[in-house]
């Protein structure tokens, strides 16, 4: 089960939502077999049924998102994750109210810094693909 993500660092951040990307079990090749004299794929009629032994056991993890929210900003704020994260994958950062302010965003570990290259931000979007 996902637990709660939390944030820490040096920018003023707020957690808009964090959402498990879940598609069925990620990265997994477990399936159904529901007749021990057969393998899948195939069995015949009546060699699929629902018992409590078949398919997943236990939990597979998948990738989440967050979307935070900054405000202010100064060039080298971090933005630090923690509550059950891994790895951060990707980061997706974007100025919510002037276009001439361009933002970009770098990572390692846990850790997202965020980049002003034309002067202070609004309200910065941050998306972060984490683990």
């Amino acid at each position: 089960m996902a637990s709660t993500l939390t944030l820490g660092g040096t920018a003023t951040a707020a957690l808009v939502g964090a959402w498990e990307l879940r598609a069925g079990s990620h990265d997994t090749t477990e399936w159904l077999d529901g007749a021990a004299d057969t393998t899948y794929p195939g069995g015949g009629p009546g060699t699929f049924s629902a018992v409590n032994s078949d398919g997943a056991n236990g939990y597979d993890p998948a990738p989440k998102l967050a979307l935070i929210n900054v405000t202010g900003g100064a060039d080298g704020e971090t933005i630090i994750l923690s509550g059950g994260a891994s790895a951060i994958l990707s980061v997706m950062a974007t100025d919510a109210g002037t276009a001439a302010v361009a933002v970009g965003a770098s990572f390692t570990g846990l850790t997202a810094t965020l980049q002003y290259l034309s002067g202070s931000s609004n309200v910065t979007t941050v998306m972060i693909l984490y683990n």
